[in-house]
């Protein structure tokens, strides 16, 4: 059979990975996602993995609120944990806005049960440097496990990687880390992280998050319904 893409194109399209700790589900992805994650793997500009932490919600709610991203970033902006917004465009595509001069697209590439991974293309508009674009692949893994309270709680590892498109820009990130490459990386883990703190205020108080979010103006009726059906259990025990 005759492949759609000429040869050179093929492994152009091939992802490469040089750190052990991380694993994409390459073989499961199709051959667009492929073709966008490679140039950013293959060249990055920074990478990193953040450390397992632990959410203390079941993970049925945890992926309710990676499915509803607006709704979470409403919820976290709202209780004070965030200052973004995040508005759907599509079935599997946001636009985020940090109002602190980042902004841009961010396309859920895959999902299974344990695994997500999506691809980010924006900006960022400076003081010093007026604008720096860019792309960047996250993969998330999580998994269930049991608290000390015996409870169900998710534990989640976020591997990132960026690639900035001026090799200028580029070179001075490299260059002055660990700073410049922190603030990096910081900014694409913040509103998965925002997510892990929102569930931590659902487990402590879900009332007073159910609450806020009944009063937040810019969240979607159907999805306040069926936020409120998963957490009906725990308002129960309130």
């Amino acid at each position: 059979m005759l492949s759609v893409f000429p040869p050179a194109d093929a492994r152009a399209c091939d992802v490469r990975v040089d750190d052990p700790g991380v694993i994409f589900p390459l073989e499961k992805m199709d051959r667009l996602a492929l073709c966008l994650m490679a140039p950013i793997v293959n060249d990055y500009t920074t990478h990193r993995i953040v450390p397992f932490y632990s959410t203390p919600i079941s993970k049925t709610v945890y992926d309710f609120m990676l499915d509803h991203m607006a709704l979470s970033s409403a919820l976290a902006r709202k209780l004070g944990l965030v200052e973004y917004r995040i508005t759907r465009l599509g079935p599997a595509a946001f636009h985020g806005d940090d109002n602190e001069g980042s902004e841009g697209v961010i396309t859920l590439l895959y999902r299974d049960t344990t695994r997500r991974v999506y691809h980010m293309k924006g900006h960022h508009h400076g003081k010093i440097i007026p604008q720096i674009t860019g792309e960047a692949v996250i993969l998330l893994n999580y998994h269930v496990k049991a608290g000390a309270d015996g409870r169900e709680q998710v534990e989640t590892r976020i591997a990132s990687y960026s690639r900035i498109d001026n090799p200028v820009i580029a070179a001075l990130v490299k260059v002055f880390q660990p700073f410049l490459r922190s603030a990096v990386n910081d900014k694409l883990a913040q509103g998965f992280l925002a997510v892990h703190s929102l569930g931590e205020l659902m487990a402590a108080d879900p009332e007073q998050v159910y609450r806020q979010a009944e009063a937040a103006l810019d969240t979607d009726k159907a999805d306040m319904e069926a936020l409120r059906v998963l957490l009906l259990p725990a308002l129960r025990k309130m």
